[in-house]
């Protein structure tokens, strides 16, 4: 137990006196005008709505209205034809808003969903940078039907449009009324739990502290001073276990640490608490479950080093996104070195013992599981349907051996953050013995999803439209976004984007791969079996022998990229486009080194006092009498150098 001092006295006081409910101003929500001119097209000017720039197809609608007068309304015959409703908005870099929008629908057919409503963001010389796409309407919807949406503007971005619009190839009639982006007010307090960094777990071994990440955000400097007290207590009477106090929190993140050494099995309340320290008012408060678990640990979890264990050994998820599981197809798939796959269509225990003769693993999704999304499935008819449906699917499939993970959120929005957050609470109650994993293409808000998952990857999909770099920049964010502390299994583009001329080359997916790995991934899961087999352009058994190539290079390294042995420190000098990593195995120090460039580079690495043999690939090199090695990298080009001891 830890003693609590005279120096902090006076907070924890004011902490014990003021409920840690009583908040005094109410976070995550819209606040302020908004931000679109001509919101609802009550405006019109020549049969067009004023402030917006519409092309033809779209005009005013006197007939079909939510809250005013008219509706902006869009007809399309041709699947052809793409045409966007489109406004300049002032956004501000860093900050975070919410979009909203009504629309409804007559007729609208096409693969997507139709209806839509986005925020993109370009940078200074009209780059595009992201955006945003709350998912739209496809089917007919009778009466309005809601689009929202929560985002973060990403530093360097400079412009930023809002648009109304059908998906490509859709055709239909659509509109749309009450278009509105508003700032959103974000709490304060941003804890990330770094250790334990899975599921607040402490077996035995430790870790010994309870660490965390803490920001304070920018606050009214009405508010006055504040304070913030860390406090680690007991699941029955609340006893504190441990404790830090920041007497003057500043922005920016600081790490607290808690030692809990000695920590009896049981649960506990990990309590950060935000307070006016001249009223003991609380601002804000994160609360997270702490667990001292004795005995045996999880059949597949996430170890500290953010590897899986499976069964008790280190394991690299190397596998593809799916569609339908059949026989045929997983015979065609074994020709590869993959050991997962992660389909999203549905399963039943006939497909899983198919997936586990065939020496498979199977990330199990239930991704769908949302009400009012489009692909939910029938049995869903409310939010309060979901957590049965998610319990119930659970509790069938958690013992079956070829499971490996939960496929919990295929790039959801911050505004279901609440909804997400439930049903990774739903699935840790039920199976304590298998990860969960999301997938975003939200690189940039990563951070704000970090407790609806175990396991975070995104997505970078850059061919053909931006350059392989895309991928291991993305992959950093990722790792950043998470300091360091949750496991990362990133999704690698191998297929041709719609309506693109072509899919990466076998240089460009071997870039990305290893870009990847170099910048922190802890697994890999490409992008996608049913689109190489989809593509009548491109042959499947072409493509799927580079997939396979690439894959088997990946794979003859996993035991070192699984090695947690320790790592001499050397000097790698390379120029930006250079992303590296090293291993220590089985007496030998190994260094990754990709090109994500066109371009041919130089690296030059200085290597510790290690004498022996240096090898680059399948070939001998020396070093220079400084112990400098020089490494010529071809344009995308991979080079694993090995050093013996």
């Amino acid at each position: 137990m830890c003693r609590i001092t005279n120096s902090v006295v006076a907070l924890l006081t004011l902490l014990a006196v003021c409920s840690p409910c009583t908040a005094v101003q109410q976070w995550d929500c819209p606040v302020g005008p908004n931000l679109v001119r001509n919101p609802s097209f009550e405006e019109v000017e020549q049969g067009k709505p004023s402030d917006w720039r519409a092309p033809n197809g779209y005009g005013i609608d006197t007939e079909t209205s939510r809250s005013g007068q008219h509706s902006l309304r869009y007809s399309n015959d041709d699947p052809e034809r793409y045409l966007l409703c489109t406004q300049q908005i002032d956004l501000k870099p860093g900050s975070m808003y919410e979009v909203q929008a009504y629309v409804r629908t007559a007729g609208v057919a096409g693969r997507d969903s139709g209806a839509l409503v986005c925020v993109e963001w370009t940078d200074d010389d009209g780059k595009w940078m992201g955006g945003h796409y709350p998912e739209g309407r496809r089917a007919d919807a009778p009466g309005w039907h809601e689009l929202r949406g929560v985002f973060q503007v990403p530093e360097g971005a400079a412009h930023a449009t809002i648009s109304c619009y059908l998906r490509k190839g859709a055709t239909g009639t659509a509109w749309w009324e009450d278009v509105s982006v508003r700032l959103w007010r974000q709490r304060p307090l941003d804890v990330l739990l770094i250790s334990p960094n899975y599921r607040g777990l402490i077996f035995d071994g430790g870790p010994s502290c309870v660490e965390m990440r803490v920001d304070v955000g920018a606050l009214d400097p009405g508010y006055g001073k504040v304070g913030l007290v860390a406090r680690l207590t007991s699941d029955e009477r609340e006893e504190v276990i441990a404790h830090q106090v920041v007497v003057d929190p500043t922005e920016g993140p600081m790490d607290l640490r808690l030692p809990v050494p000695e920590l009896a099995p049981g649960s506990y309340w990990l309590r950060t608490t935000l307070l006016h320290r001249a009223t003991g008012e609380t601002l804000d408060e994160v609360v997270q479950g702490i667990e001292r678990r004795e005995g045996r640990r999880p059949t597949c979890y996430i170890d500290q080093h953010n590897r899986v264990i499976l069964e008790g050994e280190p394991f690299f998820p190397l596998g593809m996104f799916w569609s339908r599981v059949s026989e045929e197809e997983l015979r065609a798939y074994t020709e590869g070195p993959f050991n997962c796959l992660m389909p999203y269509g549905s399963m039943d225990r006939e497909k899983m013992d198919l997936i586990e003769k065939a020496g498979l693993k199977i990330i199990f999704s239930i991704k769908d599981d949302y009400y009012d999304t489009t692909w939910c499935p029938d049995f869903i008819q409310s939010e309060a349907d979901e957590g049965g449906a998610v319990r119930r699917q659970v509790q069938a499939f958690r013992d079956h051996p070829a499971l490996l993970a939960w496929y919990l959120n295929d790039e959801r929005p911050l505004s279901m953050l609440p909804r997400l957050e439930a049903h990774q609470r739903w699935v840790e109650e039920e199976d304590p013995n298998h990860p969960t994993w999301t997938v975003l293409y939200q690189v940039d808000e990563v951070r704000k999803y970090t407790r609806s998952f175990d396991v975070i990857g995104t997505d970078p999909y850059p061919i053909p439209d931006h350059g392989p770099s895309q991928a291991g920049e993305w992959t950093r964010k990722t790792r950043e976004a998470v300091s360091d502390a949750r496991s990362i299994w990133m999704v690698p583009q191998v297929f041709r984007r719609r309506g693109k001329e072509r899919p990466p080359t076998l240089a460009e997916l071997r870039s990305m791969a290893w870009q990847c790995i170099a910048e922190g991934a802890d697994g890999l899961v490409f992008y996608s079996w049913f689109e190489l087999r989809n593509d009548q352009q491109y042959p499947f058994a072409e493509r799927w022998e580079e997939v396979k190539t690439v894959a088997r290079e990946i794979n003859e390294m996993v035991p070192v990229l699984l090695s947690i042995d320790p790592v001499p420190e050397i000097v790698v000098c390379a120029p930006e486009a250079v992303h590296w990593t090293t291993r220590a195995h089985d007496g030998g120090l190994y260094l990754f080194l990709v090109n994500d460039s066109e371009s041919p580079v130089t690296a030059s690495i200085r290597l510790p006092d290690w004498p022996g043999r240096v090898t680059l690939g399948d070939r001998d090199v020396s070093v220079d009498a400084d112990g400098v090695l020089t490494v010529e990298m071809e344009p995308l080009g991979v080079q694993i150098c090995r050093v013996e001891g």
